[in-house]
């Protein structure tokens, strides 16, 4: 795929985009059986790593987004109001695009029924203890809890409360085997702390380097996903984020260029794969292609889905953080009455990925 995608020259972090795009594209695959329902099962050759531990690109965006809320949270000028503002801009306007597509599957019977109040339930992102309309939006509720926590904690504690606090919280989910909480005492903590810890050992671990951390945590995870440990995933994944934050490659060269391209649109991938998957069900049972063609159409599903990602991402995600900005700047005028940047702050906004 061929594609010229404009990315910002100021990119900072390229390998932190690059870990979210990891993360989205092995969930998709995870989930991209879904696409392949009108062929046979013996046609399907799957990736064994991706068919098998797919989804705990999950847990790594979970680490991702602890690592970032502390890029946030760190600037001196954080303030709960500006953040929530950047937060609700930043989740729901895509989020409510995909909802808005599952309600059309349910009216033309495609998806399941939905409750009304479910539903709409559903679309504010509230904790709730069964399954969400939108089976991918758990991890939404999940994120919405971390930032709440973030924004109450941080300007209180700091970034080292909020890491003790979100140890509390996983420890306890671990001791109470994840009692309903509002998904406040949960073992899910414990990949938000990695990002954490990640954010916390700063320059200190750069003499590591991006392949020790890369290898080790990858190995990790190899040899300890079958022990069904809670810790070792959380573990795993804050060790190859750490590797992927300081990983130094020519970012502007193709193919690497798509990749961070992929980061930018992986929130889309991950919230519109599962559309885009059934949507490709039935146009698979008209077009009838063979056996031969699963692989394939897996593959070219797989394509249309960051293709699609990419657009919303520039025609819809972008502007609306944009808004969200805009918004979050004028909150913060009004509650510091124009405070003057620091040298300290403009160096940790220096840090961040576009759109944060």
């Amino acid at each position: 795929m061929v594609m010229q995608f404009s990315m910002p020259d100021q990119q900072r972090l390229p390998g932190l985009q690059v870990a979210r795009a990891i993360a989205a594209l092995s969930v998709a695959y995870f989930h991209s059986y879904i696409a392949l329902r009108a062929f046979p099962d013996a046609a399907q050759i799957p990736i064994p790593p991706l068919k098998q531990w797919g989804y705990l690109g999950v847990d790594l965006f979970f680490a991702i987004s602890g690592y970032v809320i502390c890029l946030v949270a760190a600037k001196p000028s954080f303030a709960p109001l500006p953040f929530a503002i950047k937060r609700v801009f930043r989740l729901y306007p895509i989020y409510w695009v995909a909802m808005a597509c599952i309600a059309g599957l349910i009216a033309i019977g495609k998806y399941r029924e939905e409750p009304i109040g479910h539903f709409l339930y559903s679309m504010t992102l509230l904790p709730q203890q069964g399954a969400p309309a939108y089976d991918l939006s758990w991890t939404l509720e999940r994120e919405m809890v971390f930032y709440a926590i973030a924004a109450l904690v941080v300007p209180v504690a700091g970034i080292r409360g909020l890491a003790l606090v979100m140890a509390s919280l996983a420890t306890a989910g671990w001791y109470f085997r994840n009692p309903w909480s509002y998904h406040l005492i949960s073992t899910t903590q414990a990949d938000f702390l990695a990002g954490i810890l990640v954010f916390l050992l700063g320059g200190r671990a750069r003499f590591l380097g991006a392949i020790i951390p890369l290898v080790s945590g990858v190995a990790l995870l190899v040899f300890t996903h079958a022990s069904q440990n809670v810790l070792y995933i959380p573990l795993s994944m804050g060790i190859i984020l750490l590797g992927m934050v300081h990983l130094q490659l020519p970012w502007n060269r193709w193919p690497l260029r798509w990749m961070v391209a992929m980061g930018d649109a992986s929130y889309s991938i991950y919230l519109l794969h599962y559309i885009v998957f059934i949507g490709s069900v039935y146009l698979c049972a008209a077009v009838a292609p063979p056996s031969w063609m699963c692989e394939p159409w897996r593959f070219a599903t797989l394509a249309a889905c960051a293709i699609i990602s990419i657009l919303t991402w520039r025609i819809i995600e972008r502007p609306m953080i944009g808004v969200g900005n805009t918004l979050a700047a004028a909150a913060a005028r009004w509650q510091s009455a124009g405070s003057l940047i620091s040298p300290r702050e403009q160096s940790v906004a220096a840090r961040l990925p576009p759109g944060e």
